[in-house]
């Protein structure tokens, strides 16, 4: 989810409105000093998104509505609701079908089914079936003014166990920590697991097929294509420009020529293979003989044991060593033997296929050397009529061979898929045994996710905080033996911006970005240097650039310089004291 606008709408005559507001595709900065008005309308977009924000009276009585505006993969959906305690929404969707709710849960579970979010049966505090809400997700993409800095992650309500770890989860699609239905789940991931086991397999074996039937196709689809076109060209030449007898002998002359040259490369080919597999037969030899010189030394072996005077015990472990030496290198030897010789075996079925394409294309060309000689003998006409057929019987081979290409190429990527698909649900399946945190997938997420934390502290030029990174809950940071409770002034607001933006990247990085934002409400500035959080600004605008995510700030004292990409909005208005961002409705207005 992508932002576009945000307006807010006036209640009655003496109301209060803001302009249609159109967010950057990179940055939006609102920019103005204390008590313009910046709060409200950061708080109205997490609003609007299910977050329960509480306004100051002024707003509940002089403003009606808020309309966020947000593109998805689904298309544009409109966001209207009701300035109120309790909730109101209104949703249009792409096609004008509007849905409305008075619940927070069921909005919840709309839009995360929307945006294509998996929604399971989570865990209480209490040990009760519960749902996600949104206000329990925003929390990692909102930090609002009052107590976003004073944790890496403050949502309103804490009543889901583990609940970081479940949105987190739930974010990065990884099975979720504490399902109510557990047993239930679990047998079918099971099933799951077992069905796509077997995919795996089927799927490898058409791909080895598939691999098999194109073994002696050296041209990748892209070249096959433009043999192809370079053919169809041909063809259109000798129809348009009334091509002589010579043009249609010559045509036939560079076919012969170029498979002439293919059973030249395909001769090269086998001579290789032969040789290598002359190689083969001589290491097989040298093997042999460091064989029969093991049974030697082992024959050696026993002769001295049969001697009383050097081993006269029955238990005797003179030679224990080197027989066990003997043994084991033995199996080696008989191992590689056994490789060798298989693939010996794979080669020869590799140049029967060979000479088999060699005889095919040699009887080609005979074939078209044939009818080149009778084409000495034909009108112009007919010449160019067999020249053409022969372009077109090239191109109907060519055409044939990408479609086998291709055909390897889309199994490959299917398998892929299905491997893909294999390891999530080993993961889930993984996820309900007693080593739920060794899961392969949150193991990789948290050792990139402490490096790209790392890189952010840096960032912000954070001093006083240990560099040992540890996590406890999965994705909870703890700075050596400091928790986020322990850090204080600036060195918190920095721990706390820097992990946001870590989070940022490994969204970006491991593209699981449900919400394409980060919004900071006024991050504090007076605890920060400028030039500090200007390094940190720019490095987000960066990742923007690369990632298309939207950062959306409000500031009153540092001033960020943007490009095309970004925009600011300002106070316009005047108000009592100063300009400010809404303003009193000079018109009635219907919404």
């Amino acid at each position: 989810m992508k932002l576009i606008s945000i307006q807010i709408f006036p209640s009655g005559l003496s109301g209060w409105q803001s302009d249609l507001l159109k967010f950057g595709s990179n940055i939006t900065q609102l920019f103005g000093a204390n008590g313009c008005g910046k709060t409200p309308i950061v708080q109205s977009i997490a609003y609007c998104l299910g977050y329960p924000s509480i306004f100051r009276n002024d707003i509940y009585d002089r403003c009606n509505n808020v309309i966020l505006e947000v593109d998805t993969a689904k298309g544009h959906l409109k966001i209207k609701r009701i300035y109120s305690k309790s909730v109101d929404i209104e949703v249009t969707e792409p096609d004008g079908e509007t849905q409305r709710f008075f619940d927070e849960k069921e909005y919840s579970t709309y839009l995360f089914e929307w945006l294509g979010l998996k929604v399971d049966n989570l865990v209480t505090n209490d040990n009760k079936s519960t749902n996600p809400y949104l206000s329990s997700m925003l929390p990692i993409y909102y930090l609002d003014q009052d107590d976003g800095y004073n944790k890496f992650y403050s949502p309103p309500r804490n009543f889901i166990k583990d609940q970081f770890s479940e949105m987190m989860r739930m974010v990065f699609d990884l099975p979720i920590k504490n399902s109510f239905d557990q047993k239930k789940e679990r047998i079918k991931a099971k099933e799951r697991l077992d069905y796509l086991d077997k995919q795996v397999g089927l799927h490898a074996r058409g791909v080895e097929i598939a691999k098999q039937d194109a073994a002696l196709i050296k041209k990748t689809s892209v070249q096959l294509t433009q043999e192809i076109t370079e053919f169809e060209s041909e063809i259109e030449q000798l129809k348009s420009s009334g091509a002589n007898h010579d043009d249609s002998i010559s045509v036939l002359d560079r076919l012969i020529s170029k498979h002439r040259s293919a059973v030249t490369d395909l001769i090269f080919e086998i001579s290789e293979i032969k040789k290598r597999n002359n190689g083969i037969f001589q290491i097989v030899h040298e093997i042999n003989t460091e064989i029969e010189t093991l049974n030697l030394n082992e024959e050696a072996r026993r002769v001295f044991l049969s001697f009383e005077e050097i081993c006269g015990s029955s238990n005797c472990q003179l030679f224990s060593s080197s027989s066990d030496a003997y043994s084991k290198n033995l199996l080696y030897l008989k191992d590689q033997i056994k490789d060798l010789e298989r693939n010996t075996e794979i080669d020869k079925i590799k140049i029967d296929r060979i000479q088999q394409q060699k005889t095919s294309i040699e009887d080609l060309i005979q074939s078209i050397v044939e009818e080149r000689n009778k084409s000495l003998e034909k009108s112009e006409i007919s010449a160019l009529v067999d020249a053409i057929s022969e372009l077109k019987n090239q191109i109907f081979e060519l055409q044939s061979q990408r479609s086998d290409i291709e055909k390897v190429e889309i199994l490959e990527n299917k398998h892929f898929k299905i491997i893909s698909d294999r390891n999530k649900a080993l993961e889930k399946s993984q996820s309900f045994s007693s080593e739920r945190n060794s899961i392969p997938g949150l193991l990789k997420l948290k050792a990139d996710l402490r490096q790209y934390f790392l890189n952010w502290l840096e960032e912000l030029n954070t001093n006083n905080i240990s560099r040992d990174i540890t996590f406890k809950d999965d994705f909870t940071p703890y700075l050596g033996s400091e928790t986020i409770s322990q850090l204080k002034g600036s060195t918190r607001t920095r721990a706390v911006l820097a992990y946001h933006a870590a989070l940022l990247e490994l969204m970006a990085e491991h593209e699981c970005f449900s919400f394409k934002f980060l919004i900071l409400d006024t991050p504090k500035q007076h605890e920060i240097h400028n030039d500090d959080l200007n390094r940190y600004i720019k490095s987000l605008k960066k990742l923007c650039s690369e990632h298309d995510v939207q950062i959306v700030f409000s500031t009153t004292e540092y001033h960020y310089d943007g490009n095309e990409q970004d925009v600011e909005w300002n106070p316009k208005y005047q108000g009592e004291k100063q300009l400010m961002f809404l303003r009193k409705n000079p018109i009635i207005v219907t919404s």
